[in-house]
């Protein structure tokens, strides 16, 4: 296996570079080709549409598409470990839901805070995200302990009343483009993106990564069982705050622009498993490129189903996520 993760890794590499490579003549602005793109990475005109689209539209999103995935994956990948559960992800245990709820209050209850400080936004993510994943860990703890199937039903619980809470939130919109704007944040889309804002999913995926790295021989452990875990040394209910709060970041930080995109955390962490084994070594890193190469396909599909706008992306995830779920409790269930 260690022969052949190098080999996989870099194949997924390669994959993910041609799916940039696609993405970037996707679109309908005609003369926005390849030898347009490299004019304009050496000589950049912004009076020039194909330009503008190119370096401001197509590639911002082609980026974030990377991050978001790449994120949701090893947000993903950490719960699953954290609770030795295949069925865990962001979504069911509240993480995103948590966020989502922070980024509307800020859009549509303070639209003009929002509006003069931009960070604003990831901020409210971020402090929905850790304050749903303490509830849910409070929920699904007995004696100061975590219980991993009382701590997915906290989760399913709480996301179901924040989303509910979300929903009233959007009715509150004041402007019909807001309204429309909510609609389609809460579906999962990637027209956000844009330079200034990278930066937020970029810093909570890196920060991420070396964080999971490191905890990465702690994961392993975990997998055997918190009370074989324990006698092993590790400190189990330390490790499993660390990797909630660290999931919980990663995941505030992709929410804030794309908003919820499921089952991303899902599919990928199962995908890399299989591929790579349960403890191989490079499956931090191939789980959080698979995620990103994953979301740049549908990202791509999307905007070939309903050319020029596209479909929110959340929508492509779904049609392959909610069958793989179904497996999942399928095969759980045998």
């Amino acid at each position: 296996m260690s022969r052949r993760a190098p080999l996989l890794l870099l194949g997924l590499g390669l994959l993910a570079a041609a799916l940039l490579l696609v993405g970037l003549r996707i679109g309908s602005v005609a003369g926005a080709d390849y030898a347009t793109f490299w004019q304009a990475l050496g000589h950049y005109d912004a009076d020039n549409p194909a330009h503008v689209v190119l370096i401001e539209l197509r590639l911002p999103r082609l980026l974030l598409a990377l991050l978001a995935g790449g994120g949701l994956a090893l947000s993903g990948y950490l719960m699953q470990a954290m609770v030795n559960n295949p069925l865990a992800d962001p979504y069911l245990l509240s993480t995103a839901s948590g966020a989502s709820l922070g980024a509307l209050v800020i859009n549509i209850l303070l639209p003009t805070a929002s509006a003069v400080t931009p960070w604003l936004v990831p901020l409210g993510c971020l402090a929905g995200a850790v304050g749903a994943t303490l509830l849910v860990i409070g929920l699904g703890s007995r004696r100061g302990r975590l219980v991993p199937s009382q701590l997915l039903l906290a989760g399913v619980a709480l996301s179901s009343l924040l989303n509910a809470l979300g929903g009233l939130i959007t009715f509150r919109a004041q402007t019909d483009s807001q309204l429309r704007a909510a609609i389609s944040w809460g579906l999962g889309s990637l027209e956000r993106a844009g330079w200034p804002l990278l930066g937020g999913p970029a810093v909570a995926v890196l920060l991420g990564m070396v964080a999971a790295w490191l905890l990465r021989r702690h994961l392993n452990v975990l997998l055997l069982g918190e009370e074989r875990a324990a006698a092993l040394g590790l400190d189990v209910g330390r490790t499993r705050w660390l990797l909630l709060l660290v999931s919980s970041g990663i995941t505030a930080g992709v929410v804030a622009l794309c908003g919820p995109l499921g089952f991303v955390g899902l599919i990928v962490p199962h995908a890399t498993r299989g591929l790579l084994g349960v403890t191989g070594r490079l499956n931090v890193v191939f789980c959080a490129l698979l995620g990103g190469t994953f979301l740049l396909g549908c990202d791509l599909l999307a905007r070939l189903l309903n050319p020029p706008a596209g479909l929110p992306v959340g929508l492509v995830t779904a049609l392959f996520g909610v069958p793989f779920f179904v497996y999942l409790l399928r095969k759980k269930g045998a």
